[in-house]
């Protein structure tokens, strides 16, 4: 009872572990990418796991789905938005609960939260004041990213930026070492998990030399699977699901002040060099924006982020009490409206920016954890359940199983029996 809270009779497990164990991934997956899911596309997926997870005597029932949804906390809900959706409730009770608890050991200058971000970096507005005579057309939207990672304590400090973009000649990054950021290339622009854990080991070896102990916030993002990864001076705390939007730091301002830095300065690149005669098209000169360029302007971005800025976001988050400070405001470039500005800013909001966890990376973790073939060891109780719930007996029924009992209970049947 204690181990499912209540909801089940008994503790037994599904029919088929690895086929649940490898369908509650798929499905955590496909939500963390915002994709909307139905009861006949899980159970379709369903059946094809168990097709790749070789669980021939595995069948997905009409019962099996329910008692599987049941066993996973699994609801259908109508979808409002991130924040709306976040669970404020389970974010309370891990702030009462469970935050005062870990960060006791720990000051502000030691909790430290990062978050990546995907920035299209040659993207333009889609829209721009001008004259009602202009009949020119806007471009395709350029969808060229980068991955930054950006990384900053509850009192203010930054880290230096770590950026993944695609680049077939990195030797022409060779300078950047000397500037406060770091990059990798990488042939999707994705952060990966490999990634993730080299630049956690370059920096608990840093630490380690500075003698100092931190304790970092992060999300369950796929790339944040840091299995068989040994860190001596990091404590690695993962967010509780569903409540990034309402308490990660990073969410509540800090990336988003970073991409209004980037946007102002790109739209100050492509406009400096109108003025200065370049009679390209502005998406033509923006194409020509080097991946080195954006990293560059990226610093420059991160850089101005104030700690006020900083600090006034992990209180907004609820993490620390400290008392707001005077938020600062950036102005849009001249040329480009209040609104049209807001929307360029949010225009890669919903970029990935980790690797995409595929199937087969699901199916071989799981038949790593149970083996394949694992149908031959269903459990009885189930399949016992299931038959049981499909009879459903009649009041007359009923009435003759209760005149039974009592006939048998009764002191001459004892007597018959001895």
């Amino acid at each position: 009872m204690n181990a499912n809270d209540g909801e089940r009779k008994g503790g037994h497990p599904g029919k088929a572990p690895a086929v649940e164990a490898a369908l509650v991934k798929c499905i955590d997956n496909a939500r963390s990418r915002n994709a909307p899911l139905s009861g006949p596309l899980v159970r379709e997926k369903a059946e094809a796991l168990a097709a790749s997870l070789r669980e021939d005597g595995f069948k997905v029932s009409v019962g099996w789905f329910e008692r599987f949804k049941k066993r996973e906390n699994i609801v259908f809900k109508k979808l409002h938005g991130e924040a709306a959706e976040a669970d404020t409730v389970s974010r309370d009770e891990w702030l009462e609960q469970q935050w005062v608890r870990v960060r006791q050991d720990y000051s502000e200058e030691n909790i430290w939260n990062a978050d990546e971000t995907g920035i299209y970096f040659r993207a333009l507005p889609d829209s721009t004041l001008t004259f009602k005579s202009d009949n020119k057309r806007g471009g395709k939207k350029s969808k060229e990213r980068i991955t930054a990672l950006l990384a900053c304590s509850a009192a203010g400090e930054k880290k230096e930026l770590f950026g993944v973009g695609k680049s077939h000649s990195p030797r022409c990054f060779k300078h950047v070492r000397t500037l406060p950021v770091r990059y990798a290339a990488n042939s999707s622009a994705w952060m990966t998990a490999a990634l993730f854990v080299e630049w956690l080991k370059d920096w608990d070896r840093k630490l380690g030399q500075e003698r100092k102990s931190i304790l970092l916030l992060v999300d369950n993002c796929a790339a944040h699977n840091v299995k068989n990864s040994t860190l001596r001076n990091i404590r690695l705390e993962f967010l509780p699901k569903n409540t990034t939007s309402i308490l990660r730091p990073c969410d509540q301002g800090i990336v988003r002040t970073t991409k209004t830095y980037f946007r102002k300065e790109m739209a100050r690149s492509v406009l400096r060099q109108i003025d200065e005669g370049n009679r390209a098209a502005a998406a033509d000169i923006a194409k020509k924006i080097s991946l080195l360029d954006a990293i560059l302007m990226l610093r420059d971005a991160w850089a101005d982020v104030e700690a006020s800025t900083i600090r006034n976001c992990w209180r907004k988050g609820g993490l620390v009490m400290s008392p707001e400070e005077e938020p600062t405001t950036v102005d849009p470039p001249a040329e480009i409206s209040t609104d049209e500005f807001e929307q360029w800013i949010l225009s890669d909001d919903s970029t990935p920016v980790s690797e995409p966890v595929t199937d087969e990376d699901i199916i071989s973790e799981v038949q790593e954890r149970f083996g394949a073939g694992t149908s031959a060891a269903c459990s009885k109780e189930e399949e016992e359940d299931e038959e049981e719930e499909t009879v459903v007996p009649s009041r007359a029924e009923m009435r003759n199983a209760i005149c039974i009992l009592k006939t048998r209970n009764s002191p001459a049947c004892w007597f018959q029996k001895l």
